[in-house]
């Protein structure tokens, strides 16, 4: 057999698993020339419409048919939709920009395909930089074993909520699905459940997403099925920016492979350039991990500390004024040093119950003012949950992280506490005795302590909180040195010794003789 013809053969060998599985998955590399399609005589809309990439004056109606064909989208100021712009080519995929439309307005569309017509949706354009617009952030819709593939119906009934709202504007902070199986038809299946559900809100505001842990699969399979599931700005990258109405919009991948939970190598610099070199006065990030979780603890963005706080260093260099992320399946916002951190996590997921709280189903609305914000926690009932406006001037907040009011922890573990602005002053106390301008650790007493913290800000306003945590003593006190003895010396073990080395040396020796 000749050498060509075995390189031959072992390339055969190690390519055809790659072609079979790329065939499995339906993809194969297509021909340089282009493909003619044949128009479809029944044409059924099997994705959307949905409107994307909304700004003052534009928008993109995209939707996916069953058969080849060209589409026409209609669209007006009213329910008559008189104008319209036809897309000619013949096509799955179809894709329309609208252009020239009026700033801060509602309009309506409907998209022909075929001569078989869509419903007629609405949408609203972008206020002018500072005007007012309505946001909706939520996360976590997934489903749980026990329902998967299956989309949970608390999350379509979030959604049918968020649309009676008419938001301007939408983010994910993701996990959509259950989980990213070996088997692609299987998770063609489990995603068109998932887009299915979320076009009857895409039908009516942009979504913009993050890619969650479950959203992920492995090698180059690793976010492809979340970047067909949406129309994002750079639809090639789980990472993007937009600027709307004056606001900066920055979506971050917290599930790079390798990487999980941490902004790392191109990403990290490209989000350090993007932060940097924007103009817009008010900046909103989003990723899926928080990086102050209340039950992914360590397995969030605060894995390394260290880095956690590298991003919360460059968030506040750069005056981001929201961070808004899921991953906690429960609802929590708090505010460190004028950044609002905001975990969005119960829209159809099972919920997180901990000591911190917030374990409902829920979606937050955000009223964007220029330089404020007035943000609302919704639960499916329809009832506000919490409510928090920006910029803040009560007195300041003081929060707790790690480790949960009425939890417990060793001695000598020390609770992060956190401010919602950098005190002026700020005191503790252990089991009520002398005030410290220094936190230490849970007292060496077992059972519960209390901590108190005083903080006061620059308006001159005090607070003051109390946390009681149950030290557990380690070692335990109860634990006991014990000393171990030597066991005794065997005779018949030191004799073997003994005898195996005097046999070494007398062959050295009878070696060394007859050598001479």
């Amino acid at each position: 057999m000749s050498k060509r013809f075995s390189q031959l053969v072992m390339f055969l060998l190690l390519s055809s698993p790659v072609l079979s599985f790329m065939v499995g998955i339906g993809y194969v590399p297509s021909p340089a020339t282009e493909t003619n399609f044949s128009l479809s005589q029944d044409a059924e809309f099997i994705r959307g419409p949905t409107v994307n990439m909304v700004t003052n004056h534009s928008a993109m109606i995209f939707c996916k048919t069953n058969g080849p064909t060209d589409v026409t989208v209609r669209y007006g100021l009213d329910t008559d939709v008189t104008d319209e712009v036809h897309n000619a080519t013949l096509d799955t995929e179809h894709r329309v920009d609208l252009t020239e439309l009026a700033i801060d307005s509602k309009y309506y569309y409907q998209v022909v395909a075929n001569g078989t017509e869509s419903e007629i949706y609405h949408f609203l354009t972008a206020p002018p930089d500072g005007g007012h617009f309505k946001m909706v952030l939520l996360g976590d819709n997934r489903p749980g074993q026990d329902v998967a593939p299956q989309q949970p119906q608390n999350y379509k009934d979030i959604l049918e909520m968020i649309v009676g709202e008419e938001p301007h504007i939408v983010v994910m902070s993701g996990d959509f699905v259950y989980h990213v199986y070996d088997n692609h038809e299987t998770n063609l299946n489990v995603w068109r459940m998932f887009s299915e559900a979320t076009d009857a809100l895409g039908h009516y505001a942009p979504i913009y997403a993050c890619i969650g842990n479950h959203d992920t699969g492995n090698g180059w399979m690793h976010d492809w099925y979340f970047l067909q599931a949406f129309e994002q700005y750079d639809n090639g990258s789980t990472y993007f920016s937009f600027d709307y109405a004056g606001v900066h919009f920055t979506i971050i991948d917290t599930e790079v492979e390798g990487e999980e939970g941490e902004i790392r190598g191109e990403q990290w610099d490209w989000l350090v350039n993007d932060l940097a070199s924007t103009k817009q006065p008010m900046k909103f990030v989003f990723g899926h991990r928080p990086l102050y979780p209340l039950s992914h603890l360590g397995s969030s963005m605060d894995e390394n500390k260290t880095h956690r706080n590298e991003l919360q260093e460059l968030f506040e260099t750069h005056n981001v004024t929201l961070f808004g992320c899921g991953h906690d399946h429960l609802y929590n916002r708090m505010t460190v040093n004028n950044l609002i951190h905001v975990i969005s996590g119960g829209a159809g997921a099972p919920l997180y119950s901990t000591l911190w709280g917030g374990a409902y189903n829920h979606y937050v609305s955000i009223d964007v003012m220029k330089d404020k914000l007035n943000m609302t926690s919704i639960d499916i009932e329809g009832s506000a949950r919490d409510n928090y406006v920006y910029p803040y001037d009560g007195p300041i907040e003081i929060f707790l992280r790690e480790i949960a009011d009425g939890g417990q922890d060793r001695n000598g573990t020390i609770p992060l506490i956190l401010f919602s602005e950098e005190p002026e002053q700020a005191y503790y106390s252990w089991n009520g005795e002398a005030n410290s301008t220094t936190l230490s650790g849970l007292p060496s007493i077992a059972g519960e302590n209390t901590l108190d913290v005083y903080a006061v800000g620059e308006n001159g306003l005090w607070n003051h909180e109390e946390y009681t945590f149950t030290t557990i003593l380690w070692p335990p006190p109860d634990s006991t040195t014990t000393t171990t003895t030597a066991p005794p010396i065997n005779p018949i073990l030191i004799f073997s010794i003994v005898g195996a080395v005097a046999v070494v040396v007398v062959v050295a020796v009878v070696f060394k003789y007859r050598s001479r």
